[in-house]
């Protein structure tokens, strides 16, 4: 086991680590053979995270694993051996306990391919059926490289999502607070003027200062009403439905479409050449590279292109027949069932849609910024037009 020690060297320094003994006794011996004197000598207890524990582990967390491992077997570590040091590792407890239970699994005589499957691991479908042909072709070391590579792709592009949105998002909220300002807190003072001279008073600024003034009068209403909106609003994207629709909604968009779409072709398009240069059976793959994709109506053009493909057509006559791709993805494809190298020409279609989706991202964004800004200048300069024009009506002052 592990022990802590803080002790003073022979210059009178205080220096500190870690080392391993049978027991506190032992361990004593060893701080005192290093010419140490020993302070403190206290087993090394685990900083337990109580909160990180209770939530299961994150796709960051799997991915990582999966590459730590997959890096093991393919640098010639035995596979009982490689389980056996990631379930002492300093991993999610979950994680290290899946892997504790493959390690026993595979001593007793299981197959690594069943003891993966009953682990327990949140990990994408495709790398159960790349461990399963690697059993067949005797190459687990190369297959797990590449599932850990593909999966990171996946979290890749779902991180670039994100945090191309966190720019607009923020831009957006902070506008909207700047409104919520002027309406909430400047616009009522002028409620006199609507009080005293209401008659005189344009439409505008009558229903904009009026609007201010009810706001204001039941700001903990309208409070309680906004943060109902809000709780109502996250317990509606919970659904998978609802954040479904959404997307769809967005992949008719005229600049969030395309770029989902090439996104989304572009991991299916990775995905199948990863599963096909590992030795799995065309049609298994088509059907599990299609599940990975994200958008329903596209989801189901590759579902028919399986269809097609079980029916005896080609790939390639199959996805330009049910228009699952663009004209250079066809010809890749054609190219690749013609040359025999369909995997790698695969794989290079994904960089292909990986570049141009990432191109058309950052075109969106920059029309997104400028955008937001024009709607939230806009409503900030109606809410200033509307008092503007309510002290010059009162003061009979031309514009």
């Amino acid at each position: 086991m592990n022990f802590r020690y803080r002790a003073i060297d022979g210059r009178g320094q205080e220096v500190s680590g870690l080392l391993e003994a049978a027991d506190l006794r032992a361990a004593d011996r060893e701080v005192l053979r290093r010419g140490l004197t020993p302070v403190l000598l206290e087993p090394d207890q685990p900083v337990v995270d109580a909160w990180r524990d209770r939530l299961p582990p994150s796709p960051r967390e799997m991915q990582l694993v999966l590459q730590e491992f997959a890096t093991l077997v393919d640098s010639g570590v035995s596979l009982a051996t490689a389980l056996t040091s990631l379930s002492n590792s300093s991993h999610h407890p979950k994680i290290t306990g899946a892997f504790a239970a493959m390690a026993k699994a595979v001593r007793r005589g299981d197959s690594f391919a069943h003891a993966l499957a009953a682990s327990g691991l949140d990990l994408p479908a495709y790398i159960q059926q790349l461990v399963e042909a690697s059993e067949l072709t005797g190459r687990l070391g190369p297959a797990l490289e590449d599932g850990a590579r593909q999966y990171e792709y996946d979290l890749r592009l779902q991180a670039e999502v994100r945090s191309a949105l966190v720019y607009p998002a923020v831009l957006v909220a902070s506008g909207i607070g700047a409104v919520c300002i002027v309406f909430l807190w400047v616009v009522p003072r002028f409620g006199g003027l609507l009080a005293q001279r209401a008659e005189q008073l344009p439409a505008l600024s009558r229903w904009v200062i009026g609007g201010g003034v009810w706001f204001a009068d039941h700001i903990g209403f309208v409070a309680l009403a906004a943060a109902a909106l809000v709780a109502f609003l996250v317990l509606l994207l919970r659904r998978d439905s609802v954040r479904q629709s959404i997307l769809e909604a967005c992949a008719k968009a005229p600049l969030l479409g395309p770029w989902l779409m090439e996104s989304e072709v572009g991991r299916w398009a990775g995905t199948l050449g990863t599963l096909l240069s590992n030795r799995v059976e065309l049609t298994r793959a088509l059907d599990l590279s299609a599940a990975s994709v994200g958008l329903a109506f596209l989801r189901a053009r590759l579902s028919q292109v399986t269809r097609s493909v079980r029916g005896g057509a080609t790939l390639s006559h199959a996805l330009r027949e049910h228009r699952a791709l663009n004209a250079s993805g066809y010809d890749l494809v054609s190219v690749g069932e013609a040359s025999g190298e369909l995997p790698k020409l695969l794989l290079a279609l994904s960089r292909l849609y990986q570049t141009s989706g990432r191109e058309r991202m950052q075109r969106a964004l920059k029309l997104i910024e400028p955008a937001a800004i024009i709607v939230i200048g806009g409503a900030i300069g109606l809410l200033v037009t509307a008092v503007i024009l309510a002290i010059t009506s009162v003061n009979d002052l031309p514009l």
